[in-house]
């Protein structure tokens, strides 16, 4: 439109011209240095215009000469950068068709020449670790990074994700601490650093990421709940471990009250109490808990621990056997209870129904130790062996074959007289 109106414009001008010339032609005289010329004003008209014309192509010719190599180069470049974004294309197309080497080689040509090279070194270090090169993986994230170190964040949450999927958690959890040091975006590097952290049982560290509110936002809540029972056990088996009683408690008491519920954690935090003596308090605990829910592992539990008064202690799991009354867990906590009181009678009769019930390994240890005590060798060596059967999943008759009955050979009869 603007190059129409300029040549309506210089016809306009040009026919005013004629007309003008038409009506006065007009003379026109040079003098120089003796001489004269003369010529009519249209002509010099004329001669104006194409020593203009001559004179704005001669320019316009030198100045394309001059640009000749940038036009070049940017020609050249716009050409690779096409042939990059066709190269990209195909290197996608052969991620969704699962040709990893492919994507991999179309990935990495003409990267140097993409407008965004980074995406061609991040996708070409995935197609790497899926083909198993991790050096190569590693050249391609140090090409992304050197191309664009302001995006050390993209760059490195790919090198952390990479890593946890080839189960370098150690490798990603370091690559993450430091990102949590260098990024201004927190949250995600937190999320995957609580997974990280966990998976290195780096509690007092995972303990932290879960109070981080903006990890709920990118976790989901099934998953968060999974970490922080992972979390929050082990902590209990690390306190446990120590040695030391106080640490142990202060670590339970510090739980929030919703986790002190879960049978999980109590499991964990009465096995290690087991370690310490007056079991009193977990008595109580796991009373509590066996009054809402009769779950077995508590069940054996409560077996182990001692109330300050046995007979109530007995009472009690007696009552909960009323209501299970071929629970056999319960009747091997039954037995270990009579027992720790001297009640031989009734521990043997409880081990027994428990035997019959669903043989444990755990009932015919407890009664054979009891047979043993009570001056009967063969059956307590019989209830052994069953016993160690059912630990290691062999048959009574492969277990009589792994550890005969040692009968009493006769002795000599010069030994005798």
């Amino acid at each position: 439109m603007r190059f129409l109106i300029l040549i309506l414009i210089a016809l306009f001008v040009a026919i005013g011209l004629g007309s003008l010339l038409a009506r006065e032609t007009g003379l026109m005289i040079f003098s120089y240095a003796g001489y004269n010329v003369q010529m009519s004003l249209s002509a010099f008209v004329f001669a104006l215009f194409a020593v203009f014309l001559i004179v704005y192509i001669v320019f316009r010719l030198l100045g394309g000469a001059y640009r000749l190599p940038r036009n070049i180069n940017r020609w050249s470049k716009h050409r690779r950068h096409r042939r990059s974004e066709k190269y990209l294309c195909e290197g996608i197309l052969a991620v969704l068709e699962g040709d990893w080497q492919r994507a991999e080689k179309f990935f990495q040509r003409e990267a140097p020449y993409s407008r965004l090279p980074l995406a061609n070194h991040l996708a070409a270090a995935r197609a790497a670790q899926k083909l198993g090169a991790i050096e190569r993986r590693d050249h391609y994230l140090r090409l992304a990074h050197d191309d664009k170190p302001d995006a050390a964040l993209a760059i490195g949450l790919t090198q952390a994700r990479l890593q946890l999927s080839e189960k370098q958690t150690e490798e990603a959890y370091a690559t993450l601490k430091h990102l949590s040091v260098a990024a201004a975006d927190q949250d995600r590097v937190n999320a995957l650093l609580l997974g990280a952290a966990t998976e290195l049982k780096e509690w007092p560290d995972a303990l932290r990421l879960l109070s981080d509110p903006g990890i709920k936002k990118l976790v989901p809540a099934d998953e968060l709940g999974a970490k922080q029972l992972a979390v929050q056990t082990g902590l209990l088996r690390e306190a446990g471990n120590s040695g030391k009683r106080e640490l142990l408690e202060s670590t339970w008491l510090s739980l929030p009250r919703k986790l002190r519920n879960d049978n999980t954690l109590i499991v964990e935090y009465i096995e290690a109490r087991l370690n310490f003596p007056d079991t009193a308090d977990c008595e109580k605990l796991l009373r509590k808990c066996l009054s809402k829910e009769a779950d077995d592992k508590l069940i054996v539990l409560y077996g182990f621990v001692r109330a300050e008064n046995v007979s109530k202690q007995i009472q009690f799991a007696e009552k909960l056997l009323q209501n299970q009354p071929d629970n056999n867990c319960l009747l091997l906590t039954l037995g270990r209870l009579c027992k720790s009181h001297s009640l031989w009678g009734k521990a043997k009769s409880y081990l027994q129904d428990s035997i019959n019930t669903e043989p444990l390994a755990e009932a015919h240890q407890e009664l054979a130790l009891l047979l043993e005590q009570q001056g009967e060798p063969q059956e307590a060596a019989a209830n052994f062996k069953r016993g160690l059967a059912l630990a290691t999943g062999q048959s009574d008759s492969e277990s009589q074959k792994l550890l005969p009955l040692h009968t009493e050979e006769p002795l000599p009869e010069d030994l005798t007289k």
